[in-house]
């Protein structure tokens, strides 16, 4: 019985696939239909190629803003640095700077002034 039941459906799958299919396209228009699948394939994976090389082009430019702003902010800091450099140079030459004693006119002076007055005081001891 078994083997009566596979027969049968041997027999009947081959009647069911030997029946002319019925399309309603031609051989033309499935031709057509194939070629615009195979264009549409193949402008998709460019379009997918295009799509993955602007995110990496997009990723690059991420991270060179990222770059520029840790660059802008050690120009920033540089800067920073710089001026208070400055500042610190300024303080640095108001600390030497010779204060109205210490410059050498008055050094001067003040040895001419010291100078006559003792020799004044030797010519009036010797006299």
């Amino acid at each position: 019985m078994k083997l009566f039941i596979t027969i049968l459906l041997v027999l009947v799958g081959f009647t069911v696939n030997a029946q002319v299919p019925d399309t309603c396209f031609t051989s033309k228009q499935v031709l057509d239909i194939s070629y615009t699948l195979d264009s549409i394939f193949y402008i998709d994976s460019i379009n997918t190629k295009l799509i993955n090389e602007q995110r990496s082009i997009i990723t690059d430019y991420k991270q060179l803003i990222k770059l520029d702003s840790l660059e802008s902010q050690y120009k920033d800091k540089k800067i920073e640095l710089l001026q208070s450099n400055i500042n610190l140079y300024v303080e640095r030459e108001k600390l030497l700077k010779p204060k109205w004693y210490q410059h050498r006119i008055i050094a001067f002076g003040g040895g001419m002034t010291t100078v006559l007055i003792t020799s004044k005081l030797i010519n009036s001891i010797i006299k």
